[in-house]
Order: structure tokens, then sequence, then C-alpha cells
């Protein structure tokens, strides 16, 4: 029999009551209560190991407080006058782990049903522990799959507007360079002389200069190659170049040690959240300059943007504007590969963004 470190024992019969403690192993600590309600001021100062309940007490019956016992699931072992089948139904079907007949109480009788009670009670404790686990399981995967099917969605805008983006630049300024070009090569068939044939030539010449710099400028934007240099150090001066040349912001890059991203996915995702995160300090800080500060961390190498700009809100969001869909696709892809983004700011303070990725042996510290 398993060890009893607490029996309620619900009785109006004091005789009753003082038979079933001679007959529960010496130096079991009891409690006693002779009506329902005291059985319910019991439950709530603690839940006993097990409740040996009579069917009949002076203010209800056994078996309409057996829920009482069972929604805690406290092993309960009904005491009846006598075997009645309706009964004993009954007490089952609410929550009662077994019955002992009064007239046939014996210490090994009682010993087993108790034994009984517990080993069943314990069981079903684990399964409802378990069909709790399962249920939240269930919850947890349902919204994390509305998490994945809102990133797809957003991921697939994310690739359309980049198709556009795409597309425009082909339109507007690689195909209308090729339409001038076509409308120039017609016209040398009809040059008067040498110094109209080189004028049309320089002029076919600048066409194409200025289409082969389309092309590679687009090519650059779609793939850089410096997403092939393993040193972060690279990558962060390539992106503050960049940013220079398009918008006109000065970015200082500090990188403390010689971190390095060896995994190009990993790369590629950080290479994205940090251009983003300098692209939304071009379109919010109204600040001229930016700093990255770079260090390699317990497990992680870490990139911080910072500014000295207007700052915003975290808690109501950022700013307004277009591009938020490219900071938040850049968030997504950094989960995507174990990495996180966060942001600190506060009106008028500025903004620090911090990316970071998985680094495989890294060594502690940071600022």
């Amino acid at each position: 029999m398993n060890t009893l470190h607490d029996v309620l024992v619900v009785d109006d019969n004091e005789l009753d009551r003082e038979l079933v403690r001679r007959l529960l192993p010496i130096g079991t600590p009891v409690r006693e209560a002779a009506t329902a309600e005291e059985a319910r001021a019991h439950l709530t100062r603690a839940l006993p190991d097990l409740v040996l309940l009579d069917n009949r007490l002076p203010d209800a019956d056994g078996v309409d407080i057996l829920p009482l016992f069972a929604e805690r699931h406290v092993p309960v072992v009904m005491l009846t006058e006598v075997g009645a089948p309706e009964v004993i139904v009954v007490a089952m079907q609410r929550g009662a782990e077994d019955y002992i007949v009064k007239g046939t109480l014996t210490r090994e009788g009682l010993q087993r049903a108790a034994s009984n009670a517990v080993e069943k009670a314990a069981l079903r404790r684990r399964l409802h522990e378990q069909h709790e686990a399962l249920a939240h399981q269930a919850h947890t995967l349902g919204v994390r799959n509305r998490e994945v099917q809102s990133l797809a969605a957003a991921l697939t805008c994310a690739e359309q507007a980049e198709r556009d983006r795409i597309a425009g630049v082909l339109h507007d300024d690689l195909q209308q360079r090729l339409y001038g070009l076509l409308i120039v090569l017609p016209l040398f068939r009809s040059a008067p002389g040498p110094d109209a044939t080189g004028a049309l030539v320089d002029q076919a010449s600048k066409i194409l200069d200025g289409a082969i710099q389309a092309t590679r400028t687009l090519v650059t934007e779609m793939s850089p190659t410096i997403l092939q240099a393993d040193r972060l150090r690279d990558v962060l001066d390539f992106l503050a170049s960049e940013k220079r040349a398009e918008h006109g912001l000065e970015v200082e890059v500090e990188v403390r040690g010689d971190p390095a991203v060896s995994d190009r996915p990993v790369r590629v995702a950080l290479y994205q959240a940090v251009r983003e995160a300098l692209f939304n300090v071009v379109k919010h800080s109204g600040v001229t300059a930016a700093r990255l500060v770079a260090w390699e961390g317990e497990g992680e190498v870490v990139v911080r943007v910072e500014d000295d700009g207007a700052g915003f809100d975290p808690a109501a969001g950022r700013p307004r504007g277009p591009g938020g869909l490219g900071l938040f696709s850049a968030r997504e892809r950094l989960e995507l590969v174990g990495g996180r983004f966060e942001v600190e700011s506060a009106p008028g303070r500025g903004a620090q963004a911090t990316v970071a990725v998985p680094s495989a042996g890294a060594v502690p510290g940071s600022p």
C-alpha cells in the first residue's frame, strides 16, 4: 500500500470513524469530518491523499459531494451501508475510485481499496495533465501555424513588391535606354560624314554605358557580391559605403574583434536586417549620420545600428511610411535562422536596433 500522509474520513458516525482509524496503518495522519460542510472546509486547507466517504451525511448524500474531490483528483473510497448496485454505479460515475460495504470492512480490505484508489487517481491525474499538455501544444501549434501563414502572405507580398520594383527599373531605365539606342542606330545610315558618325557613336556609347550601369546596379541589389565574404567588417563596410552613395548617410563602423558569419543563409539574413535598419534611419530619424557597432558574444554575432535622431515610442510601433514590410520581412527571416531583432527608442532620444544571429564557436563578451 502506498504511504498515506493525510487521510480524510467523512462520516457522521463517530464509531465508524474510529473503526476506520484503527484499521489504517499505525501512525497514519487522519482528519475527520462529520458533515459535507466540514469536508469542504478541510479541502480549503489542504488536499488529502485519500478520502473515505460515507454515502449518507446529515447535510448531503456522499455521492453528491464526490465531484468536489474528483475535480481536484483526490482519490475517494465510498463507505456504504449496503452494497446497493445503483448507489455503487452512481458513485463510480461521479468520481469514486472504489467502494467498501461497512459490514465487510477489514484491515486488508481497506488497505487494498485505499491502494487501488490512490493508484487509479494518480493515473487519472497523469492522463489529465497529458491531455492539458496536448491541448496546450495544439493551441501553440495553431498560433504558430497562423503566424507562419501570416509570414508566408507577408513574404509573398514582399516578393511581389520586389518584382514590381525590378519591373519599374527595367521599364523606366533600362528599357528606355535600349529604346533610345534603337532610335540612334538607324541614323548611322544617313550620317552626312565622319563627324556626324562620330557623334552618333558617342551618343550610342553613352546610352550603352547607362544600360550597363543600370543592369550592374540591379544585379548588385539582387545578389551583392559582398555576401560571399565571411568577415563581418567587410559586409558592414560595404553597407556603410552603399548608404553613403545612395542617401548621403555617413555611417561609422566599429567592429570589436574579428567576428565572422560563415553560414550563408545566416549571413544573408543579417545583411538584409542591417540594411533595412539603416534604411529606416534614412527615412525616419531626420539625421545624416549613424553608427554600426558589432561584436561576437556568447553564441551569437551582434550588430547594433545607432542613430541620434527623432526616435519614436516602440509601444506605438514604427513611424508610418513606406518600407515597413521590408523591415518586417527582415525580422521574420532572422527568426527563421534563429536570430533576433530588437529596437530601443524614445521620442527625441534616437534609436538602437540590435540584430543578432547564431555564431558557432562564439566567445563570451559584449559591450
